[in-house]
């Protein structure tokens, strides 16, 4: 596990809308292990919250907090520039993406990482990949839909897969960037 230096991001959103995050997480890896876990709630620019069924999130819970444009000063260095890792990596990048765009944000490049993907050549005998099956399979502890939780199970997973040294494992990271 030397060397592998990411960042895992999990969204929750309140609704369809890319922009709609209503919380943040991210587990930051350096040298194979996790340093660093976060989690931000963040307030979606309105109060239609359809997936609270989902994560539990709920209007009133965000209404006080920052939007993502205050958070993201704070939020721009843990992945601007970096290699960032998602399970599902289409819809958080979607996300983030959204969010740049819905605020006026300056862009920025990233490299992304799928850990979906990942996990498909490296397990390709589970029955699913889905965030709560790999963990499982992999006796990660997982909260999921609270975005720390997941972002730091993907995390885990990444450095599962590198530290598995098979050769599927080593082209799919090396594959993606890592």
């Amino acid at each position: 596990m030397h060397g592998l230096d990411f960042v895992a991001i999990d969204f929750e959103t309140a609704n369809p809308n890319s922009y709609s995050a209503c919380q943040l997480g991210i587990a930051v890896v350096r040298g194979g292990e996790v340093t660093e876990q976060k989690g931000w709630l963040i307030r979606p620019p309105d109060s239609w919250f359809q997936f609270t069924y989902i994560h539990g999130i709920t209007w009133r819970q965000v209404a006080g907090e920052p939007d993502f444009a205050r958070l993201w000063p704070t939020i721009r260095p843990y992945i601007a520039g970096r290699i960032v890792a998602a399970h599902n990596a289409r819809f958080d990048m979607g996300v983030l993406s959204g969010l740049v765009k819905y605020y006026g944000l300056e862009p920025f490049s990233l490299n992304a990482v799928d850990s979906v993907a990942v996990a498909r050549r490296v397990w390709p005998h589970l029955p699913n990949h889905q965030l709560q099956t790999v963990a499982a399979y992999l006796d990660i502890p997982l909260d999921h839909h609270e975005a720390a939780s997941d972002a730091h199970a993907c995390a885990r997973i990444i450095c599962r897969a590198e530290a598995e040294q098979s050769g599927a494992a080593k082209r799919a990271l090396r594959r993606y960037g890592c």
